[in-house]
């Protein structure tokens, strides 16, 4: 179990920005990765965690690193 949440807090987190790094600089397009990550958690919030409602705080914290990751990258290949 610890490893599990350990899983939810740390690793999640970082494959979200990754997935908003490496989205962004293949698609050419910030909303693509982020709704990948959206809906891929909200998917895995309905499987893996049985519907638990308070997951849900952890959906949008995957977002928005989603989206952290996506704008930065986004900016960067702008300013290159």
């Amino acid at each position: 179990m610890a490893v599990f949440v350990l899983f939810v807090v740390v690793g999640l987190p970082v494959i979200s920005v990754l997935i908003g790094i490496f989205g962004t600089l293949f698609l050419k397009n910030i909303w693509f990765p982020i709704l990948i990550v959206l809906v891929a958690s909200v998917i895995l919030m309905f499987t893996s965690i049985g519907g638990n409602k308070t997951f849900l705080i952890w959906v949008i914290v995957y977002t928005v690193c989603a989206f952290l990751g996506a704008f930065i990258t986004k900016r960067f290949k702008a300013v290159s």
